[in-house]
């Protein structure tokens, strides 16, 4: 069973409103092999508050998103919390199906 981990997070983008609770940032995952950092490959998140959500939304009438976390407060540790936990659920018996099984949750760079 090939078990994921996550080894590092990267901010690579940040839109911030005029207040603290209108916010959109990119993020990058560096996840492969539990125990082997060199295996890494890069899943890409959005973190999003409900507020900017609700403006993009009100903008184009529908937004449709994978890969894309919601919370009130930005919070990196937060965030880092939840994908470990999405992580424990993933494993499985290749390493191509348990990229696969993350990329329901964040965008892989491999994908087609």
């Amino acid at each position: 069973m090939i078990i994921p981990e996550l080894f590092c997070l990267t901010i690579m983008d940040e839109d911030w409103g005029e207040e603290t609770d209108d916010f959109w940032i990119e993020i990058e995952a560096d996840i492969g092999i539990k125990g082997d950092s060199d295996s890494a490959e890069v899943f890409t998140i959005y973190v999003t508050s409900p507020k900017r959500l609700g403006n993009m939304v009100e903008k184009s009438g529908l937004e449709i998103a994978r890969g894309l976390f919601i919370m009130k407060d930005f919070n990196i540790k937060s965030v880092e919390d939840r994908l470990k936990k999405i992580l424990a659920h993933c494993s499985r018996k290749t390493w191509n199906e348990t990229a696969l099984a993350i990329s329901r949750y964040a965008i892989w760079e491999y994908e087609n």
